[in-house]
């Protein structure tokens, strides 16, 4: 799987460079998912059948291949988001949304413990998942087009959505069942029946 063609601010890399970055990338994915911040620079090198000096000419720190896995992970969300957003009606988007956030926080360690640390290469937190603009506008989207359908209360603002999702991140990063707290925000978020009811 292709994670990464191109370091973010550089020119093209040549064919070889850019496969080589693409073996580290999708070997420190494999690893950060199941080893988290604790994984080695000689041992992504090992894997991507590389030597651990073309790792640090791509990634001077471990650090700078964090925030390249975390960046991913976004881009991935991102695309989840707009899928679901397209092909379900507001309530089962909105759903399926919180369930695949809760679902990666449970299963990718290294996910959980950056947002755990808050610190990657640079204090570039505007690329973790709650921080990056693209996102956040799919958010806001997806929330406004839930409360036009009256799934979702309406005083429920962006802030408050961005609180409560992040208040599940930790509850999973402290041994919450990560379907059981998805479950339990949900459930908040929908229309009081007080509101629902025409009676």
């Amino acid at each position: 799987m292709v994670l990464s063609q191109t370091p973010p601010t550089s020119r093209p890399l040549r064919a070889d460079a850019r496969r080589n970055r693409e073996a580290i990338v999708a070997a420190a994915d494999d690893l950060f998912r199941v080893d988290g911040m604790s994984l080695q620079m000689d041992e992504v090198a090992h894997r991507a059948g590389l030597g651990v000096g073309t790792v640090y000419r791509h990634f001077p720190t471990k650090e700078a291949l964090t925030v390249e896995l975390v960046q991913h992970r976004v881009e991935t969300t991102i695309n989840r988001a707009e899928q679901t957003m397209q092909h379900c009606d507001p309530a089962s988007a909105l759903r399926r949304f919180i369930q695949d956030i809760a679902q990666v926080m449970g299963e990718d360690i290294g996910l959980r413990e950056s947002f755990q640390m808050q610190v990657l290469a640079d204090n570039q937190l505007d690329e973790c998942v709650y921080y990056r603009q693209d996102l956040h506008e799919r958010k806001l989207a997806m929330v406004k087009r839930a409360q036009e359908a009256g799934v979702v209360r309406g005083d429920l603002g962006l802030e408050d959505f961005d609180a409560l999702m992040c208040g599940m991140g930790q509850a999973i990063v402290a041994g919450g069942n990560p379907a059981l707290m998805a479950d339990v925000l949900l459930e908040g978020l929908r229309v009081p029946r007080a509101e629902t009811s025409h009676e």
